[in-house]
């Protein structure tokens, strides 16, 4: 049985198998992957019914739509016939319908089965039985959350999940639910996904890694207490630290719009939230909002994607500019990359032995494997 902890006195992370094992990336895909509530966006992008977009989530690509009664709804990419993507990833748009460019199979908002070339419905099968196939869909403060367990029905209440890690009210005064999507980028990592999700569990590294983040952050508030569970950690550190006198999170600690969400200019404010293991991070400041995600490709590569967020009402160029909206994040995310794809070069050693992990900077690594251990089936010493 795999643990995290080998030793009275400290913790590690995985064997080395979990990192290169293409047996343990599949059993990943189905116990930890499909069990988790995964953000792909928000409602912004899709304001009007008939609108959607397609995005990537890990191997998978989804349909995200706003139907005809005016709700998000989210379909597998996928034609019931021969298995063609009905659009391709990245895709925004306005449709009545979804149509397959390979052999014209239709389908409604709704995922219903609409028509086929050469096909009545009854007559050579029933269209009610070839609908795509739907996942789980959520809204919470305005960001969409999707379930692709084939059994939506063990999906716990997204709210049940995120209420215990945020607090509601600081969230809230933000106004998450009136902003819009300014810029996302998606990184390709060269690493196993459990590294990145390491790396961002914990903030050891940032001192020496990252010389732009520390200029704004606070990143010794990253450091939990002693022996502190995962629920604890969240409760208390689910927000990102600034370091005194700094306005926002940004490459100098300024204000990078001039639109403020909704708490007005609150210097040094911060709100947020931090699922795992499937890692996914939600921060507001006064006047911009990030969200964090790591997706899993195959068991060698590892998507992050990044977006940030301004008022709904702000203008690029007037109330904010690209570069410096996403400067800082963006320098240290690639700087992340770099890091991942250091470490998986490591751990192909034969020689590679998990080693002692400090129970003050990197305890909240032990909590995300914890979960991950528990969704896998493994037994916790």
């Amino acid at each position: 049985m795999a643990s995290v902890i080998d030793h009275p006195g400290y913790f590690t992370s995985l064997p080395r198998d979990y990192y290169l094992s293409e047996e343990i990336f599949e059993a990943e895909l189905d116990l930890v992957f499909a069990r988790q509530w995964l953000h792909v966006g928000h409602v912004s992008q899709i304001p009007q019914p008939g609108d959607f977009f397609a995005c990537s989530v890990g191997p998978e690509s989804l349909l995200i739509v706003r139907d005809a009664d005016g709700e998000v709804r989210s379909f597998f990419n996928v034609c019931r016939h021969r298995g063609a993507q009905l659009c391709e990833s990245g895709t925004v748009g306005h449709r009545k319908a979804f149509v397959c460019p390979y052999h014209r199979w239709s389908y409604g908002l709704d995922g219903r089965l609409l028509g086929t070339p050469g096909s009545r419905d009854g007559v050579d099968f029933d269209f009610a039985d070839w609908g795509l196939h739907e996942a789980r869909c959520s809204t919470y403060y305005g960001s969409i959350y999707v379930y692709l367990g084939e059994d939506a029905s063990q999906a716990p209440a997204f709210r049940d999940v995120v209420v215990p890690l945020v607090d509601e009210e600081q969230l809230g005064r933000v106004q998450p639910d009136r902003v819009k999507l300014a810029h996302q980028v998606r990184y390709e990592v060269r690493a196993n996904w459990k590294l990145v999700l390491e790396n961002n569990c914990e903030c050891y590294h940032c001192a020496g890694a990252h010389p732009s983040l520390g200029v704004s952050c606070d990143y010794a508030g990253f450091f939990a207490p002693r022996d502190s569970d995962l629920e604890a950690f969240n409760a208390e550190k689910g927000y990102f630290p600034l370091r005194q006198g700094m306005q926002t999170f940004s490459m100098d600690g300024r204000w990078v719009s001039r639109k403020p969400l909704g708490t007005g200019f609150e210097t040094g404010f911060s709100a947020g939230f931090i699922l795992v293991p499937m890692f996914a991070a939600s921060v507001y400041f006064a006047d911009h909002g990030v969200h964090l995600d790591v997706f899993p490709i195959d068991k060698d590569t590892t998507h992050i994607v990044c977006q940030w967020y301004v008022h709904e009402d702000a203008i690029e160029g007037q109330d904010y500019e690209i570069d410096t909206l996403i400067g800082v994040f963006d320098v240290t995310n690639r700087e992340d990359v770099a890091l991942a794809e250091l470490t998986q070069r490591g751990v192909r050693s034969r020689r590679f032995v998990p080693g002692p992990n400090s129970p003050t900077r990197e305890s909240f690594v032990k909590g995300a494997l914890s979960q991950y251990l528990a969704l896998m089936g493994r037994q916790i010493d």
